[in-house]
């Protein structure tokens, strides 16, 4: 007779095929997922979910032909899901927070480029999160991750002529956004 302590933990097997899967693509669903919440703590906590919710799933997950478009549609729909369940709670659930910006460069930039990094990321921020989501998911996933059309079809059930158009419209509301805003707010100019 078999013990049921022996059933758990799980095989450590099958958590060493679970982290081959998945940890190739972990960098990339932290930045959609930063791009889509905009806070890093948000970001982690959303990659966390949907790896909780995969980890069951691993013989589904050997068997997707490309698994980086895959686990983006899943994250993407943890995200709405996330979304729909905070406009239904009657608790507010608004942080004051910052969104960190992670420095990739090699170096450490001046104090100066840094600032005028940070005040530009700020802007585009502002800037795309007056698109509509629709609008701001495309051009995430293609112009700021990478995906191809056809990725973003097979993440999002899309017809690519659609894709097109949205990214067109996209861009150029983008641009409009921008050329409008003012580039420094009254608190970050330097009177003379």
């Amino acid at each position: 007779m078999m013990s049921v302590f022996k059933l758990w933990p799980p095989k450590r097997a099958e958590h060493d095929r679970f982290e081959v899967l998945i940890k190739p693509h972990i960098s990339q669903l932290y930045k959609l997922a930063y791009r889509l919440t905009g806070q890093n703590s948000d970001a982690e906590d959303l990659v966390q979910d949907v790896v909780l919710k995969l980890y069951p799933r691993l013989t589904e997950l050997e068997s997707v032909e490309k698994l980086g478009p895959w686990l983006s549609r899943v994250l993407y729909r943890q995200f709405v899901d996330q979304q729909r369940a905070l406009q239904r709670s009657p608790l507010d659930y608004t942080d004051d927070e910052q969104p960190l910006y992670a420095d990739t460069a090699a170096c450490t930039p001046e104090p100066v480029e840094l600032l005028e990094s940070e005040l530009t990321q700020d802007k585009l921020q502002e800037a795309l999160d007056q698109l509509n989501p629709q609008q701001r998911l495309v051009l995430l996933l293609h112009d700021l991750e990478g995906y191809t059309l056809e990725e973003i079809h097979f993440m999002q059930d899309t017809a690519v002529g659609t894709l097109k158009s949205r990214l067109h419209r996209s861009r150029n509301k983008l641009r409009e956004i921008l050329s409008t805003m003012e580039p420094f707010t009254n608190a970050e100019r330097v009177n003379s």
